[in-house]
């Protein structure tokens, strides 16, 4: 995975709207980000009247995250 990937589409992108970070076990952060259309996808997910759509979308960049990790020392 590069470091230009999408971690929900997995599409190559030059433009993410949505960065991020959470500790690992190894004590280093790992670290996400979504493309802007993906990141709508996101927005759009109403958290009140679907948390199951909301807790699917954000278990899968985690996931995604974790089979392609980037790693900083933050």
């Amino acid at each position: 995975m590069s470091y230009q990937t999408c971690h929900y589409c997995l599409e190559i992108k030059n433009d993410f709207s949505l960065r991020g970070k959470s500790r690992a076990k190894n004590g280093k952060f790992l670290c996400y980000h979504l493309c802007p259309s993906c990141t709508q996808k996101l927005i759009g997910i109403n958290s009140f009247s679907d948390k199951e759509g909301r807790q699917f979308f954000i278990n899968a960049v985690k996931e995604n995250a974790q089979k392609f990790p980037i790693y900083v020392d933050e």
